[in-house]
């Protein structure tokens, strides 16, 4: 468990964040997890977060790859550690930031959602069927047919020119 020393940087830190950043409530649960974490793992190694350096911090980042935590949780973490040696840095703790320079592990690639034939053709018929009126029924129904039949994204459709208002292409 982390010491004296590390519960009164964590507390203090975690204060802060809710009196000056109006953290919420989740992010600072998390902060304080990731934090603990951190704290235990540099107490194993006869070390605190004031004499934590640079290479220690790299290491515990390794630590974390090696236990298997996924990209968001390795980012999520450095975040707090940086969050927090900031702000020891600016109160004065810290003569120095020792994550400061250190890069997280980046967002992990993942392809886009596609949508089986099944749920687009039930997408159109909604368009057909659920606006408002006649006009927005086409409307929505020709943007959804468009959207299907080009592969366009929703942004490069939206940014389409529009026909003058009150005529229809035909």
């Amino acid at each position: 468990m982390a010491d004296a020393e590390a519960s009164r940087w964590i507390s203090t830190f975690l204060d802060a964040c809710a009196a000056e950043l109006g953290a919420a409530r989740n992010t600072q649960l998390a902060y304080g997890r990731d934090l603990l974490d951190f704290a235990d793992w540099l107490g194993r190694r006869g070390l605190g977060f004031a004499a934590a350096g640079r290479e220690a911090v790299e290491d515990y980042l390794v630590h974390c790859d090696a236990q298997g935590l996924s990209k968001a949780t390795r980012a999520r973490r450095l975040s707090s550690i940086r969050q927090l040696y900031r702000f020891a840095f600016e109160e004065g703790w810290r003569s120095d930031n020792p994550a400061l320079r250190l890069t997280g592990p980046g967002r992990a690639q993942s392809l886009p959602k596609t949508l089986t034939e099944a749920e687009v053709l039930r997408l159109i018929d909604a368009a057909r069927t659920r606006a408002r009126n006649p006009v927005d029924r086409l409307r929505d129904t020709a943007l959804f047919e468009l959207l299907y039949a080009t592969g366009l994204r929703v942004t490069e459709l939206v940014s389409l020119p529009s026909p003058p208002c009150g005529v229809i292409p035909g």
